[in-house]
């Protein structure tokens, strides 16, 4: 049996795949700051989320490919080192390693995450729109 793929299937592993993103990148710009972690008492290291293409649903074509994460990741990109030896996190040299995450990148990825959160969004409406038209086309 052969079934349609659904705009708005593929539409919605978008919104929950961005949606992460966003989380991510929330919680990146939070702790832009700690200088120790809880657990691991190091300062945090930035988040990454790894998407990957994956079949909509498992009984369809494999050619046929949504987005889903695949999984969350540390940027293993330095941390970043700061002289002050006032602070109680600094080491004997009187440095401070604070987090990798850059403010202005993390920005960028919101504003690419909230436009292609949108998108799917779009999708979903528009799919909606053309059911009620042709609901409208059969009632007359």
């Amino acid at each position: 049996m052969l079934e349609a793929i659904s705009a708005q299937d593929i539409a919605v592993m978008g919104l929950k795949a961005q949606r992460v993103r966003m989380n991510i990148i929330a919680n990146n710009i939070a702790n832009s700051q700690t200088t120790r972690a809880p657990g691991t008492g190091q300062a945090f290291r930035r988040q990454m989320v790894l998407l990957k293409g994956e079949p909509i649903k498992p009984w369809l074509s494999n050619e046929k490919y949504g987005v889903r994460v695949a999984r969350i990741v540390s940027d293993p990109s330095p941390l970043r080192e700061v002289y002050d030896p006032g602070h109680p996190d600094a080491n004997a040299d009187g440095i401070v390693s604070y987090p990798n995450v850059d403010l202005a990148m993390e920005m960028v990825d919101l504003v690419s995450a909230q436009r292609a959160y949108d998108a799917n969004i779009a999708v979903i409406l528009s799919g909606k729109r053309m059911t009620q038209q042709a609901l409208e086309i059969i009632r007359v």
